[in-house]
This record gives C-alpha cells, structure tokens and sequence, in this order.
C-alpha cells in the first residue's frame, strides 16, 4: 500500500448502468447518477459542477445544460461549467476539476451524460461524423470508423496481420464483460461470430465497434480524503495531440497522441510505467485499443495482437487491460464514457466486485477525443 497524505481524491462516484434509457430522460439521468455520488461521498457542500457531454444541444436539443440539470437535483446555488471536447469531454472535465480542487480546495462534482438514443441511428451517425474535420472530412462522408478502418488496415499490411489477428480484441473484452455485472454486453462470443458478423468499414466489422448507449456518470473530487472507504487518489494527469485532420497524419499505423499524454500523467505522479498493474484504454474500435497498449509503452510496436493472444494482458497477468470489458463490452456513452473507465478502474483498485482478486495499487485510465486528435491519461493510486 501507498500512503497518501496529500493530493486531490476521489470521495464519491456513480453510474447509470449503460444501456438504452427509452424510459429515463437526462434529467433523471443526471439526477440517479449524481445524487448516488454525493451520498457515497458523505454528501459534502459542492462548490463547483463540471458538466460534459459531446452531443447535448443535438440529441437532447438543450443548451446550458448544467444549469437546468442542476436545478433539477436543488443545487441552485452551484456554478456549473458545461465541457464539450468529443469523445473525451468527461476526461477534460475530469482534469479540470482535478486542476480546481489543487487550486482551491473543497469538493467539486464530475458529471459526463450522453442521451444518444433520443435520435436515430441515421441522424446519430451524422452527428458522431462531425468529430472528424466537417469541412474537409464529414462533408464528404467520412467517420470515425472509416478513420479507424484506414488504420487497421495500414496496420495490418505493415506488420503481416490478417483480421483473425485484430479480431482477438473483441475475442477478449467480450469475455471480460461476461464476468461483469455492469457491463451492457454480458455474453462471451466465438471467433467464428466475430468474422461472420457484418462489415461495417472494411475490415472493420460489427464486433470491432463499441456500442454506443445512453449513460450518467458522477465523481466527487475533494482536497481531503473520505476516510471511510480506500483512499483513492488522482496522482497525475496528462494531455497529448494527435493531428485533427485525418490526411496529415505522419502515420496510419501508430497513435501519435498517446504517449504524451502518458508521459506527463507518470511523471506527474512520481511513478513508472512498471508501477502501473491496471490500464484502460479507449477501444472505441478494436484497432484504437491494440494501438494504444503500442502507444502507452505496454507492447512493442506491431506486437500488441501476438501478446494479447498469448494472455499477456489477461487476469493474473503483471498488467491487466479492460478488465470491465472495456467500452466494446460496457458501452460507448461518447462524452461521458472518460468518467465511466475512471469508475471502472477505481473499482479495480478498491477491489470492488467483480474485481476483488486485483489487488492493485495503481492504474492508468487512457481516453480519446475522435481518432487520435488528442489522448487524456489519468494516473491513479490506492492508499491507506
């Protein structure tokens, strides 16, 4: 165990379990998820909200939505800061927090909600497309998983892989999320269902996508420690870009703002890469998630499908990936997924079910705005 006597901590979290909410809006949404935070924290006095969400204003057609879900939950006397960063807003909102609570103290709430099932499919996918460069890129038709496709398949070409080789992503995280009570997918797939499933950009197919779903996240970030519980602290975190245009990449078959990010969150908090036992990656698509393990210094380079294969990153391993399933198996909530990895991997280190043989002191939460347009990593430590 680490001793932890300074520092930003977490004191109180909750999730809506992720799914599809026909029944709940995002008020109730925001309500379940928030007002289960603050009583696991003790229900301290809140003095700032951090709001994300990717796609409010066009799912759910409601702008400034932190005032009025504020109200909702009768924190009328709270500021609230709304965060729009694609993918990885509730990430960035987590980091703004973090920098807020360093600063002035006290406790201030994390909330990410995505509400994507308000819409169909159709007008989902469009919206989802104007992360790419709407001018130059979803103008003409193009989308994250035509994106993460070109990469796979410049990946698979550089170092010899055929898809069965990439497949073995899906293979894994449909197997971690059958052991998990919270996660959306809970059924273990053959290969044989993953290479019939349906293309979806070539050599992408059905099982390579993380589903999108609706879902409400909430964390309490507090300057002391809620000493009722383990002590979790956020001990560093750290931003890297990528390109925002897809063309100018220098590479299609590595991520460029992965390690940056990495490299700042580690050395923020005094820690390295071999201190790490838990990683959680963004696998919003099968290739980002063997990318990343590439990219945060876990794997060699083109070696990230041999070792997952081989259980290098399996339970009982040195370091364990997605062990929640990841979000192919729990889900994509787009803008608050950043908030449901930290929950899961908390959970992890607390050893919390289905998590209890872990026994971890440390994790690395990775998550992703678009296709590598920046990378945010969140460095965690359990302490007495």
């Amino acid at each position: 165990m680490v001793l932890i006597t300074t520092g930003v901590y977490i004191n109180g979290y909750a999730s809506v379990p992720p799914s599809r909410h026909y029944e709940k809006g995002v008020t109730e949404l925001f309500a379940e998820s928030t007002l289960k935070a603050l009583e696991a924290a003790g229900n301290p006095r809140i003095r700032m909200i951090y709001m994300a969400s990717a796609l409010m204003e066009l799912t759910s057609e409601q702008l400034n939505a932190g005032n009025v879900l504020r109200e909702y939950i009768g924190l009328k006397d709270v500021p609230t800061m709304r965060v729009e960063n694609g993918d990885g807003s509730s990430s960035l909102a987590m980091l703004a927090a973090v920098n807020d609570v360093k600063l002035k103290g006290g406790c201030v709430m994390v909330v990410g909600i995505e509400k994507p099932h308000e819409v169909t499919s159709t007008k989902l996918n469009k919206f989802i497309s104007f992360s790419t460069n709407s001018e130059y890129e979803a103008f003409f038709g193009v989308t994250p998983a035509a994106q993460a496709a070109i990469m796979a398949r410049e990946y698979m070409n550089k170092y010899e892989y055929s898809y069965e080789d990439i497949a073995v992503w899906p293979l894994k995280m449909h197997e971690r999320g059958a052991q998990n009570p919270n996660a959306y997918f809970k059924k273990a797939v053959k290969m044989k269902d993953i290479l019939e499933s349906e293309l979806v950009a070539d050599p992408l197919r059905l099982y390579d996508v993380a589903p999108y779903v609706d879902g409400s996240a909430a964390i309490i970030v507090c300057s002391e420690p809620n000493k009722r519980d383990a002590i979790i602290q956020v001990s560093g975190a750290g931003m890297g870009v990528g390109s925002a245009y897809f063309a100018s990449k220098q590479t299609y078959a590595a991520l460029e703002s992965v390690k940056p990010a990495v490299d700042q969150a580690l050395a923020e908090s005094s820690m390295k890469l071999e201190d790490i036992r838990v990683i959680n990656v963004h696998d919003t698509y099968s290739i980002i998630g063997l990318m990343t393990l590439e990219a945060m210094g876990f794997s060699p380079q083109g070696m990230a499908p041999r070792l997952m294969r081989d259980g290098a990153f399996d339970p009982g391993s040195k370091v364990v990936v997605n062990m929640d399933g990841g979000l192919k198996a729990m889900g994509f909530p787009i803008g608050a997924s950043g908030l449901y990895q930290l929950i899961s991997s908390i959970a992890q280190l607390r050893g919390e079910k289905p998590f209890e043989s872990l026994n971890a002191d440390a994790a690395l939460v990775h998550d992703m705005v678009g296709i590598d347009q920046e990378s945010i990593v969140t460095a965690l430590r359990r302490g007495d």
